[in-house]
């Protein structure tokens, strides 16, 4: 439809073409088995590409035991050869339905995570908890929340501070994971530095207290994640395309600011990074994570698309018409859907064929975040279909190319 045109072009993401300017978000579903990907997890990622979407983002996949272990929620695991069958899978029925496939890596649950969950104490930069602000979480969440009915407080246990040799540690058990998923094929990846979690918590003023050559000034701060991606590098070589996600504003005071994210970005574009992928918030202001409405985070990835000279993509929009004026005015290069592409699997598809009426829309209940803070597979008040998706014949992956084999290093 010539309305949508701009969403339709292809576009280059380091050396990996993406057909269109619409991503899937990485989101946990609870679909995981221990840590291995599902029959479940094939068909709901099958089903989203088949429906037109054009990059697929794997859930945060987990890049070492020792932070494993300390995580309460069932994500995909990636630090040792047994998870690489899974993920190969995974990269041949992405490729199979026609979308490209990005994996994000999540170097550890930081302060969110807890030992009443875990069983073991939380790390951080810091020893600073979390505190959740009321009056900066969605509408539909916190009713939720002040009944008790979901696994959320309102303050957070108080981690304890990382070791620099655990940090150094981390960040070379991060870059072998990244070259586990080129080599099982995956299209690029993306480090995890968003949202109140263990990276997150070293760039945040607001939770790095820490006196060493990883706490104080901003270049120290963003110390931590350039040694990650520079330890990538130094693994994986220039070609393989590599991302980072960092909230775009922490929304609290003494927080991460916007400014301090264009900043960070300017440093990694330097080291060899390849595009910027927008979230926003953390935890404690969770409103900015899953917005009420369109459009809250545009300004800031105007700024930081102002700032840089790599892709930029935005976050958190649904209506097409939103997307299509983020991308056609040049506010962000793409727009990767979380909810929308859960309520409905063949967005995509719709709106290029100018079927906008027949969009199955996300009520932004919040059922799907429910459901998994519950500890439980999401499911979705508009789509009877999500979580069932395995049972669907359409999302088998059909014969393919013996190309997957192909390392992508």
């Amino acid at each position: 439809m010539k309305k949508y045109e701009s969403l339709f072009q292809p576009i280059k993401i380091g050396r990996v073409e993406v057909k269109n300017r619409i991503g899937l978000a990485p989101m946990n579903l609870n679909y995981t088995r221990e840590g291995y990907v599902s029959e479940q997890q094939l068909a709901y990622y099958a089903a989203r590409a088949k429906g037109g979407t054009g990059l697929i983002f794997t859930e945060a996949m987990r890049t070492s035991e020792e932070d494993t272990r300390r995580s309460f929620y069932d994500n995909l695991h990636l630090w040792k050869a047994a998870h690489q069958k899974g993920l190969t899978e995974l990269v041949e029925t992405v490729h199979y339905f026609g979308a490209k496939l990005f994996v994000q890596m999540n170097i550890g649950p930081g302060p969110q995570a807890t030992s009443k969950k875990a069983g073991l104490q939380p790390r951080a930069a810091s020893p600073v908890p979390f505190q959740v602000q009321k009056d900066c979480q969605p509408k539909a969440l916190l009713p939720m929340i002040e009944k008790g009915i979901i696994y959320y407080g309102w303050k957070g246990e108080t981690p304890r501070e990382m070791t620099v040799e655990e940090i150094h540690t981390e960040t070379e058990q991060f870059a072998k994971s990244a070259k586990m998923a080129f080599v099982a094929g995956a299209d690029g990846i993306e480090i995890h530095f968003a949202h109140g979690y263990l990276g997150h918590s070293f760039l945040s003023p607001r939770f790095n207290k820490r006196t060493d050559q990883y706490g104080g000034s901003l270049e120290n701060r963003m110390r931590f994640l350039r040694e990650v991606l520079q330890a990538t590098r130094k693994l994986v070589g220039d070609k393989p395309t590599v991302g980072v996600r960092i909230s775009s504003d922490e929304h609290m005071p003494g927080g991460l600011t916007n400014q301090d994210v264009q900043k960070i970005v300017k440093a990694l574009e330097k080291d060899g990074l390849d595009f910027y992928h927008q979230s926003c918030g953390t935890e404690e202001t969770m409103l900015y994570f899953f917005p009420d409405e369109d459009g809250m985070g545009l300004d800031d990835i105007k700024a930081i698309k102002a700032a840089v000279n790599i892709p930029c993509l935005a976050y958190s929009l649904h209506d097409p018409d939103t997307v299509n004026k983020a991308v056609s005015e040049g506010m962000c290069d793409m727009v990767i859907l979380g909810r929308p592409l859960l309520a409905d699997a063949e967005w995509a598809n719709k709106v290029s064929e100018g079927r906008i009426k027949d969009i199955a829309k996300c009520k932004r209940d919040l059922w799907c975040l429910v459901r998994l803070l519950q500890g439980l597979p999401s499911r979705c008040t508009q789509n009877p279909d999500l979580g069932r998706e395995r049972y669907m014949p359409e999302y088998l992956r059909g014969p393919s190319k013996m190309s997957y084999w192909r390392s992508n290093l």
